[in-house]
């Protein structure tokens, strides 16, 4: 029967590899036990995901510790958000040369399209 290969260690250090430790002081290591009803638990569960958090210790220590917590944009929004910039630069672009090929009747128009994409963007901003 053979024996079970052993594991090579660092030959510098004569350490294994893996994870370096972590600092002391960066470790979570303090438990805290809550209980909730069942439907403080759902309530909870749900906040966790529309939040965007992995875990509810993690929603957990950012609402004690962080008392404003600003939910994360969805997918569906960071692609909303994603195509308006592209979109505001375009714009932006567009107005830069209309303003140096001095065609100003199409630059006002143009300036009409920017603003409301600004006052989009500010209102996506603030929700």
């Amino acid at each position: 029967m053979n024996p079970k290969p052993q594991r090579k260690s660092n030959l510098k250090s004569g350490t294994r590899n893996g994870r370096p430790k972590m600092a002391e002081n960066e470790r979570q290591s303090v438990v805290r036990h809550t209980r909730y009803t069942p439907e403080e638990s759902d309530i909870l569960k749900a906040n966790v995901k529309r939040c965007g958090f992995k875990t509810v210790s993690e929603y957990i220590r950012q609402v004690t510790l962080n008392p404003r917590i600003v939910p994360r944009l969805t997918e569906t929004e960071m692609t909303i958000a994603r195509n308006l910039s592209g979109m505001s630069n375009n714009f932006n672009q567009l107005v830069r040369l209309c303003h140096r090929e001095g065609l100003m009747s199409m630059t006002k128009e143009v300036e009409k399209y920017l603003e409301r994409f600004r006052l989009i963007f500010a209102k996506f901003n603030n929700d």
